[in-house]
């Protein structure tokens, strides 16, 4: 029996819920929550405001401080949960490096997504910067460590889907937060 994840990296391009779906979880959980957006530097935001796509030399320094909050909680037990896009199977591999960490994929289709961030008001990433998003995202691989969820479900039907999952991939899920982190 594989023991309980330690951190859940909900992942996913702009507009796929991953804000939404990490709180839910970590509700669900009852466990931390990290926005991986709160974790960029000032001189990205200001890259996204003006609706400049990042390179990878601007997501270096984000993506070690999502690294390092996932270290942490492994070294401290502290099961997280976090959101991060992930979009290139290098961050991935990157931020599941260590044991215990379990990404989550919210698989949305494009003209959703679309849809979805034509509505978002007051957040830098607006719909001009999706396709650059799209366009550097790397599928999702057979042999990595990802649960696909049907982003297209309602919130708390994507929670569902992924706890039916997970509890068949990991039977200590259905165990108080203190006992599948300590035990």
């Amino acid at each position: 029996m594989h023991p309980c994840p330690l951190v859940w990296i909900v992942i996913g391009v702009a507009g796929s819920g991953k804000t939404v779906v990490g709180r839910l979880l970590s509700q669900q959980l009852e466990c931390d929550f990290l926005e991986g957006d709160r974790r960029h530097p000032l001189p990205n935001i200001v890259k996204m405001t003006s609706h400049i796509p990042l390179e990878d030399s601007d997501r270096r320094s984000w993506l070690l401080e999502i690294e390092n909050d996932t270290q942490r909680a492994i070294a401290l037990k502290r099961e997280t949960v976090l959101t991060c896009s992930a979009l290139k199977l290098s961050y991935r591999k990157q931020l599941t490096a260590q044991e215990r960490v379990q990404l989550v994929w919210l698989n949305v289709p494009e003209a959703e997504l679309e849809r979805r961030l034509s509505q978002r008001a007051n957040h830098y990433m607006q719909l001009e910067m999706l396709r650059s998003q799209i366009a550097t995202f790397e599928p999702i691989q057979p042999d990595e460590n990802a649960i696909i969820v049907n982003g297209l479900l309602s919130p708390v039907e994507v929670i569902n889907e992924l706890l039916s999952i997970a509890t068949q991939l990991f039977p200590n899920l259905k165990k108080s937060w203190w006992q599948r982190c300590y035990g």
